[in-house]
């Protein structure tokens, strides 16, 4: 076993809940940025490619739908820099059997969409990094409403300094103190990374972000 995952398994050993990071956004660079900043943090990360833009060029080389690998318990994953990744083609954090699944990972990174975004590995930490545009904010704000219903999360924002501007007033103004509190507004990337890697330090829920930068709120 590489020991990466040696490393996740012994953190989920000691009853550390694993994170569950869903990725929004417009490339697949932030999503690999985000697997290092895990690495150098030293988290075991899976790389979960729902959208196919990090793999499809090994698309016929998966014999068997992710469905299945999960019900075998037996993942077909590929070599990324300082991660593992697998391609499975629109599989979603609540897709039956998959916690049990991928246990030698203390992380799962999501290249998802608002839509899928909203659902929730059981267990897990939350973690919501999204690119908010002018045409998504309202989709960005009814993907925070739906977590803010279902428990706890940790959610940046990054992208269109307006647009995400306009989606933390609304969390303030709708979904109470709590979830409003959860959510930071970063619009540059690099900013949001060290954000998203000073709140994965963090083994208990409703962690502050311990990233604050003048012009981060």
């Amino acid at each position: 076993m590489p020991a990466d995952q040696a490393a996740g398994l012994r953190r989920r050993r000691r009853g550390l809940a694993p994170l569950c990071i869903q990725c929004v956004g417009d490339t697949a660079d932030g999503l690999l940025r985000v697997a290092r900043a895990c690495h150098r943090g030293g988290r075991s990360p899976l790389v979960v490619d729902t959208c196919g833009r990090l793999f499809a060029g090994d698309a016929p080389r998966t014999l068997f739908d992710w469905p299945r690998q999960i019900g075998q318990g037996r993942l077909l994953t590929l070599p990324l820099d300082a991660a593992t990744g697998w391609l499975a083609p629109g599989v979603r954090a609540d897709a039956p059997g998959l916690s049990d699944a991928v246990r030698a990972y203390d992380t799962l990174i999501f290249d998802s969409s608002p839509h899928a975004a909203a659902a929730r590995l059981p267990g897990a930490r939350q973690i919501l990094w999204l690119a908010v545009r002018p045409d998504t904010l309202h989709e960005i704000y009814a993907l925070l409403k739906t977590h803010a219903a279902a428990g706890p999360f940790d959610a940046i924002l990054s992208g269109d300094s307006t647009a995400c501007a306009r989606v933390k007033a609304a969390c303030a103004r709708y979904l109470g103190a709590t979830p409003a509190g959860a959510v930071a507004s970063i619009p540059d990337e690099d900013d949001a990374i060290a954000a998203l890697a000073a709140r994965m330090t963090g083994e208990e829920w409703g962690l502050p972000p311990e990233y604050i930068k003048p012009g981060n709120t």
